[in-house]
């Protein structure tokens, strides 16, 4: 799973979470969410690098604003709000909502007001649910694929830095999950090395693919916050 998602998120910049989450959930509730953003945070940087040229610097800096205060936000939730299946059932009733807009008339671009809003949802979902990617992906979905692959995995590698600090900062990280991430870094590697293979196939095909992870991904927080 760590393999499918590091090649999703290498050739999209976003949906680790919701591939890799979903299943190591059942293996183990230790796996979400702070393993799975160590990891996402890992092959979202190698990924960013490797497109550094095509980042958007100007909305990168919208979005992690955004992004810190969400995280920060989530984190005090956690650790002081028992019922966090309620954030979580929201939040993927919200992005189905604009996935359903997008497909109309209204056509949703990365301004600096959406991106402020999208990156404070996505840092608030993200560090509870350790899937945040929809609402970047909902504003960016017009975007160029590879523009979008690079500032993506830059948003979600500086970003994930914030819910790691805010998650820290109310001691919600453990060794144990240093160590569960250690363990699945091979695979996440080779994911994000045939993912090169992959790039033109999902270039022509990438608003299509940007929505139906969007739609995946609210699916599988519905269904672990009613499970």
């Amino acid at each position: 799973m760590v393999f499918a998602a590091a090649i999703v998120q290498s050739v999209i910049g976003m949906g680790f979470g919701q591939i890799a989450g979903p299943l190591l959930l059942l293996i183990n509730h230790d796996f979400v969410p702070v393993p799975i953003l160590i990891m996402g945070m890992v092959v979202a940087t190698i990924n960013a690098i490797k497109g550094r040229r095509e980042i958007v610097t100007a909305q990168l800096s919208f979005a992690l604003c955004g992004r810190i205060a969400g995280a920060i936000t989530a984190a005090w939730a956690m650790a002081f709000i028992i019922d966090q299946e309620i954030f979580s059932l929201v939040f993927a009733g919200l992005i189905l909502l604009a996935v359903g807009i997008s497909f109309g008339k209204w056509k949703i671009l990365p301004t600096g007001k959406a991106l402020l809003f999208a990156g404070a949802a996505s840092g608030f979902m993200g560090t509870i649910t350790s899937v945040g990617a929809p609402p970047m992906g909902i504003v960016y979905q017009h975007s160029p694929g590879p523009t979008v692959r690079a500032t993506l995995n830059a948003f979600f590698s500086l970003g994930t830095v914030a819910s790691l600090s805010a998650l820290g900062w109310f001691g919600l990280l453990r060794l144990d999950h240093l160590i569960f991430a250690a363990m699945l870094t091979p695979a996440l590697i080779m994911g994000t090395w045939v993912s090169k293979y992959l790039m033109a196939y999902v270039d022509k095909r990438f608003r299509k693919l940007v929505l139906g992870i969007c739609i995946v991904s609210s699916l599988v927080v519905i269904w672990d916050a009613l499970a």
